[in-house]
């Protein structure tokens, strides 16, 4: 086969588990004897491809131009969505912002906006109207009625979990029996019981401290994660870029002052060590499909926090501790109860052994080679 892989044109910009799924996949359909390319572009060209895949229909404006050139070629296309509720998560990501903001400006003042958050009763308002809790609101959201609309034209559709598949069902209005599900995988040469002390050496951080990989940005949570650990006496060490949240990043700094660290990036080598050298690995995430830090983190031997809100649920389920995004104290009781487990517990322990049976990259792309053929064979019949 010839593909193309395709992602949107600020991806390199942005990074992501989805950067990470096309590097993988087009490694092993190579390996497996397939002629792949890969491109960042709204306006990928299909010409002479036997199909596209496209990863992450969340980036509308990008995923309507990429299905557009692929329709004009009568290009076969299969689709990642990569998809949670997006109204639901915004309203968590930029609602915990808000709330915070205010808590740092105020002080006590957003004490009862902390409160609403928490029993999700809390409106939200974006420059293009209000969101509540359970998606509704004045914000216009006929986009999604547009990629539900963009994804039923698509001939196959790749999801990263049965949870995410559930999702794009009941968000999107998806009712096709062209799919398969392809779970995320994580390399054991890098992560496996990785090193503690290349980090050690780098940062100079020498005792045990929490750390959350990830880029630095309210659909992440960090801040939220900081105001939970605030009157600890816990480090924090947050990896992760920055840039298109600076503001964010500040504010982050504001709760947790002099005890908080922000790497801005670091090569795999050295993230692997850096889990390596954590006492906890937590992301208290309001976007995720899988959590592909935590998966590892959790392969180095970390103890992991996942997030109630998402798709994580598949991939963790009793092996890590649960905290709800938007109650500061779940956050933390989650922490210190993995904090003081620590690595021989059975959780982590066993969390690292079903990654490794169950979670790998070759399995990704068995999945993913097995909805090529199938799309492949219903375009010729």
């Amino acid at each position: 086969m010839n593909v193309l892989l395709v992602n949107h044109g600020n991806a390199s910009a942005w990074g992501g588990g989805d950067g990470v799924q096309i590097r993988e996949t087009a490694k092993r359909l190579q390996q497996r004897g397939h002629r792949v390319a890969m491109v960042n572009s709204d306006r990928p060209d299909p010409q002479g491809f036997d199909l596209v895949h496209i990863f992450n229909c969340r980036v509308h404006h990008s995923f309507v131009q990429q299905m557009s050139a692929c329709r004009q070629y009568g290009t076969p296309v299969v689709v990642s969505p990569i998809w949670v509720s997006i109204p639901k998560a915004l309203w968590g990501s930029r609602g915990t912002m808000a709330v915070l903001q205010k808590l740092v400006d105020q002080g006590e003042g957003g004490d009862q906006a902390l409160a609403l958050l928490g029993q999700r009763q809390l409106t939200v308002q974006l420059p293009e109207g209000t969101v509540e809790a359970g998606g509704g609101g004045s914000c216009d959201l006929g986009w999604l009625a547009q990629v539900g609309s963009l994804l039923r034209e698509a001939d196959g559709l790749l999801p990263n979990s049965w949870l995410e598949l559930k999702a794009v069902q009941s968000d999107l209005g998806w009712w096709g029996d062209c799919f398969e599900v392809a779970h995320y995988g994580v390399d054991p040469r890098l992560f496996l019981d990785a090193d503690p002390e290349p980090f050690r050496a780098h940062t100079g951080i020498q005792g045990p401290f929490v750390v959350q990989g990830g880029r630095i940005e309210p659909a992440k949570n960090q801040g939220m994660l900081c105001w939970a650990l605030r009157e600890s006496q816990l480090p924090v060490v947050l990896i992760g870029g920055s840039q298109n949240w600076p503001a964010y990043a500040q504010l982050c700094r504001q709760i947790y002052g002099e005890r908080l660290t922000i790497i801005d990036h670091m090569p795999q080598t050295l993230l692997a060590s850096a889990f390596a050298a954590a006492a906890v690995h937590v992301l208290p995430s309001w976007m995720e499909t899988c959590g592909l830090v935590t998966l590892e983190a959790a392969l180095t031997g970390t103890p992991v926090v996942g997030s109630t809100f998402g798709h994580e649920l598949e991939y963790l389920q009793g092996d890590t501790w649960w905290a709800d995004p938007a109650d500061p104290g779940s956050i933390r009781t989650a922490v210190e109860s993995a904090w003081q487990a620590g690595r021989c517990h059975t959780r982590p322990l066993h969390l690292k052994r079903r990654i490794l049976e169950t979670f790998n990259w070759e399995r990704t792309v068995d999945a993913t080679e097995r909805l090529y053929r199938r799309v492949l064979e219903r375009r010729k019949g």
